[in-house]
């Protein structure tokens, strides 16, 4: 079974579009202890402010969690990322191809209720994404994706199955220059997300997480982790 969930996974990282900052779920490692985990977080479609079209693109990461207390926990992650610009009419679309991507960022614990397997977690998430330049029609195209968020989510234990639900706040910054002048930064259309997911236990260390986003644009992510 562990197998074939494996290799589910691996699928899917390499076929999903996209990319996200995912808020987690409410799974956090015990205080001086680490969960790691591979993670592939992909945005669909992302509307911008102003007229400016849509942002998409792919990113995989390694990921770590370090309990700083029993109630605060430090998240970071290393990986690679493209984006895509889908412009508006008239403007040739711009893809950009995967370079450099990275996160951090915490979370705290909230309202716990041990009888009926429910938890609370609050946190805070950024993620930076430089891809390559992208030459087109004798220019020099350049961008970073710039996403910051802080959500609020509540789960409940069902067995090994643990949905959870929550709410987000936050922006992706698509940060673009021209033939390195001309730096301008274009933020979201919108702000407000609604957050839909849940964890699964392979066993009493080992997770898969499934997260959507949706409202404010249309995002997914897909990992799997161990507690160490």
């Amino acid at each position: 079974m562990l197998k074939k969930l494996l290799i589910l996974i691996g699928i899917l990282l390499v076929t999903s579009p996209g990319y996200a900052a995912p808020a987690y779920g409410t799974h956090m490692p015990e205080e001086k202890r680490f969960t790691c985990g591979l993670e592939g977080s992909f945005i669909l479609d992302r509307n911008l402010d102003n007229d400016q079209g849509s942002t998409s693109g792919d990113r995989y990461f390694a990921t770590v969690s370090y309990g700083v207390f029993e109630w605060l926990c430090f998240d970071g992650k290393i990986g690679i990322g493209d984006v895509r610009w889908d412009r508006t009419a008239g403007n040739d679309d711009l893809d950009y191809a995967s370079n450099f991507a990275g996160a951090y960022g915490f979370r705290l614990k909230g309202y716990e209720n041990d009888e009926w397997g429910i938890k609370s977690v609050a946190g805070f998430q950024h993620i930076s994404v430089h891809p390559d330049a992208k030459d087109q029609e004798g220019n020099k195209h350049e961008t970073i994706i710039d996403e910051w968020q802080g959500s609020l989510v509540v789960s409940k234990d069902i067995g090994n199955f643990i949905p959870y639900t929550g709410v987000r706040y936050g922006t992706v910054d698509f940060i673009k220059w021209v033939d390195e002048k001309d730096r301008k930064r274009i933020q979201s259309e919108k702000y407000y997300g609604i957050i839909a997911g849940f964890d699964y236990r392979l066993d009493d260390r080992t997770k898969i997480n499934l997260e959507g986003i949706f409202l404010d644009g249309e995002e997914l992510a897909i990992g799997i982790s161990r507690d160490f």
